[in-house]
């Protein structure tokens, strides 16, 4: 599954407008958002979800690939630690997952969650760390664990149980492929990768041209703006 790479102390929002092509100066506390990390020749390095959990304190929940010695690397001089939190992400998507929550947060977690706002919750007497997002285009959410702080077994269980009665099944991220193809959602090293910059993988709105200068600025000013990657719809049902 994805998981996050912590990036804490004074200069962490610096090292973040350094390697990230969207500006993030206005993300609040509890909000996350979509963010995309280039090489300096403009190509797609990372795609990622960037959490604010408090003052000085990010999450980057990155796709596959060595984002970790990627910000380690761009760190030089900067006040900032990069270290892995070991959390690991449950996701539990689908029309129902909105009461599954519900019911195991004793309705702290409700319909008034937005999309991409997160925060700290209490379930089964464990913190966790919950956002409202997933990889399927459905109302969904995902459950961080917080390292050795958290018992993994008990609140698997926990969750499990509860969502019986909701028609909650367990399955692996390969199911959720083809929800995310659906949605359009593209896999980073699957649908892009280094050789393909952000416009042309459709995702040009997530690249701001006007913010400071950051890894592969010069590259995308110059590049061809043009889409070059398609999804298609079919008119009938495909097994």
């Amino acid at each position: 599954p994805e998981k996050p790479v912590e990036i804490t102390g004074p200069d962490s929002q610096k090292l973040l407008e350094k390697v990230l092509s969207r500006n993030i100066s206005n993300l609040q506390e509890g909000r996350g958002l979509f963010a995309i990390a280039c090489t300096p020749k403009g190509g797609v390095f990372m795609d990622g979800v960037l959490f604010k959990l408090g003052n000085e304190r990010f999450w980057y929940v990155q796709a596959d690939g060595a984002f970790e010695t990627w910000l380690i690397a761009h760190s030089d001089s900067l006040n900032v630690e990069i270290s892995d939190p070991e959390s690991r992400v449950l996701q539990i998507q689908g029309p129902k997952s909105l009461d599954i929550m519900y019911e195991i947060s004793e309705g702290k977690i409700n319909k008034n969650m937005k999309y991409y706002r997160s925060g700290f919750f209490n379930i089964n007497n464990q913190n966790v760390y919950v956002s409202r997002s997933g990889f399927t285009g459905e109302l969904g959410f995902e459950i961080y664990g917080l390292g050795e702080k958290t018992d993994h077994c008990s609140l698997w269980d926990f969750i499990m149980d509860k969502g019986k009665k909701h028609g909650l099944e367990f399955s692996s991220t390969r199911s959720m492929t083809i929800r995310r193809i659906e949605a359009g959602i593209l896999g980073n090293l699957t649908d892009m990768d280094m050789s393909m910059t952000p416009f042309e993988a459709g995702l040009g709105k997530f690249v701001d041209l006007k913010k400071d200068n950051f890894v592969g600025k010069q590259a995308l000013i110059q590049a061809d703006k043009r889409t070059i990657l398609f999804g298609f719809i079919c008119s009938e049902f495909t097994p």
